[in-house]
């Protein structure tokens, strides 16, 4: 698809995150024009009076779309167990998908939908943003050519307050199933879910892959009770190269968000990220390499970089192998014992219209465990 001068851009659910891709797309020029929106709620131009404005059509299903209109590329930010159908429709109709995170709930799914492509000639971007991190591909790249030896070992916290307002913008939210179908949603699943991506894609073996994963340990908690699935989770993953990957992750928190803090231990340095500090390695013989902070790449990168590799006939790093891994270990998470906490642990917080459960000591028990490359259990920590 070379030889593009403008690029026709579909946005494809825009009632969530993807008023995110609505808003960049029609406030700067992306090098590409937003033809169609497809989405199912009414009174889109009257919450989004850019749409009226520029007069883009709305449209209730993709089919209804292809059939009036075509397109260079598709955004899709629908809710998670819709995006296989989304996905196969767009390049069934030749059109190249940028898919916000996680593409799917299976593996098989994934290789079907990366077949596809294939077989369509066209691409299929996943919206994991660290990814397109210049900061992120600088370091990747100096890990690949083995700058600082052998990784040792991977911890990271992230985690961040939601409350009855979060869970309460969809009929998905906190599940694990709905209407018989797999939706697994919790902090480890969504939210929180790229700083563990991002071990895991540093850690792979080509700039596109990331690393694969052995075993899991790991405590599961439930802290809101009026969520089905976890929202506390403290896991330790063994990567397929030998790394122990630590990582902890919650919403029901007393601050607004705990993280993102990771380090990395490595036979010649160590790396660090997070809490407005850059990616930074410490080699062994006192070097300090700045790779840059964590959103000196503007967050919508990964719009503009497919924008660009529709116009040059080229993908996107981001493919759909990029999230394997993190599908993988969200199964392996989902199959270890969920734990109620104790009510009496649980306050609420009243906040700007929202109600938060705040379990007591949480953001203690994750920091105390993560210095000690622990799960809180192990590090004699009671939640």
């Amino acid at each position: 698809m070379s030889g593009i001068d403008r690029v026709r851009i579909v946005l494809v659910s825009v009632g969530m995150y993807g008023q995110k891709y609505l808003a960049e797309a029609t406030e700067k020029d992306v090098g590409g024009d937003v033809v169609g929106i497809v989405d199912v709620a009414p009174g889109l131009d009257q919450k989004f009076p850019v749409i009226r404005e520029k007069g883009i059509p709305v449209y209730t299903s993709l089919q209804s779309f292809f059939e009036r209109d075509q397109a260079d590329l598709a955004v899709i930010s629908s809710p998670i167990h819709l995006h296989a159908a989304m996905v196969l429709e767009c390049l069934k109709n030749g059109v190249n998908v940028l898919c916000e995170k996680p593409l799917c709930l299976t593996k098989q799914e994934t290789l079907a939908m990366k077949e596809a492509a294939r077989e369509a000639g066209r691409f299929l971007a996943l919206g994991w943003q660290l990814n397109y991190d210049r900061a992120v591909l600088a370091l990747k790249r100096d890990i690949l050519a083995g700058r600082f030896g052998k990784p040792l070992r991977f911890r990271c916290v992230h985690a961040m307050r939601r409350g009855e307002n979060y869970y309460a913008r969809s009929n998905w939210a906190g599940k694990i199933t709905l209407d018989g179908r797999e939706v697994l949603d919790s902090p480890f699943m969504n939210a929180c879910a790229h700083h563990f991506q991002l071990m895991t894609f540093l850690l792979g073996d080509t700039m596109e892959t990331p690393a694969g994963l052995k075993t899991v340990e790991g405590e599961l908690y439930r802290g809101n009770p009026r969520v089905e699935n976890y929202d506390i989770a403290a896991l330790r993953f063994m990567a397929d190269g030998g790394t122990p990957l630590m990582y902890y992750t919650a919403h029901p928190l007393k601050s607004k968000n705990l993280g993102q803090m990771g380090f990395g231990e490595f036979e010649h340095g160590t790396l660090s990220w997070g809490k407005g500090k850059p990616f930074e390695v410490r080699t062994d013989t006192g070097e300090i390499i700045d790779y840059g902070l964590d959103g000196n790449t503007p967050m919508m990168q990964k719009l503009y970089d497919a924008v660009e590799c529709v116009k040059d006939g080229t993908h996107p790093l981001c493919g759909p192998e990029s999230g394997l891994s993190h599908l993988q270990a969200v199964r392996m998470a989902q199959a270890l014992p969920i734990r109620d906490i104790d009510p009496s642990h649980v306050t609420w917080l009243e906040e700007d219209g929202d109600r938060f459960p705040c379990v007591r000591g949480l953001e203690d028990a994750f920091l105390a465990s993560a210095q000690k490359w622990a799960l809180p259990g192990e590090a004699g920590i009671a939640l």
